[in-house]
């Protein structure tokens, strides 16, 4: 089902939108972040930092996903060889 959904985007934005999600906004830093080191300081964190940690996760881990799927389908289907633009050296010898 992912890959249904994933194979619906494009995925040159879907990897550049959702890895630059990730790291909004970047300054004065990062809200992943920030809420990394509340968690190191022992901070309770309220509901909304909950949701800013899943939303900007998200993101990631939608980039990661489309990369993945991405290198699965280039798996599946390598390209063709790239024909010769120029002729060996042993081709000019016999003309």
């Amino acid at each position: 089902m992912l890959n249904a959904i994933l194979d619906k985007l494009p995925p040159g934005p879907t990897m550049f939108f959702g890895a630059i999600y990730v790291i909004m906004p970047i300054l004065p830093e990062p809200h992943l972040v920030q809420k990394a080191m509340m968690l190191a300081d022992g901070l309770t964190l309220k509901p909304i930092d909950w949701f800013d940690i899943v939303a900007h996760s998200f993101g990631g881990l939608l980039a990661l996903a489309m990369f993945l799927r991405q290198r699965e389908l280039r798996a599946q289907n390598p390209a063709p060889p790239a024909p010769e633009k120029y002729p060996s050296p042993d081709e000019d010898s016999e003309a």
